[in-house]
């Protein structure tokens, strides 16, 4: 399984990474990954 992160750009070009699981909002993509992998790694377990 993989969580892939919704895109958003704000109306300054800048784009944000919003997680599908439970909707925050990251700035950078590394911030996105480390919360995917603290957070919602229990889906990637075996």
């Amino acid at each position: 399984m993989r969580l892939k992160a919704i895109k958003i750009t704000s109306r300054d070009g800048e784009t944000f990474f919003k997680c599908p699981r439970c909707g925050r909002v990251f700035r950078y993509s590394k911030d996105y990954t480390k919360h995917v992998n603290r957070a919602h790694s229990h889906l990637f377990k075996k």
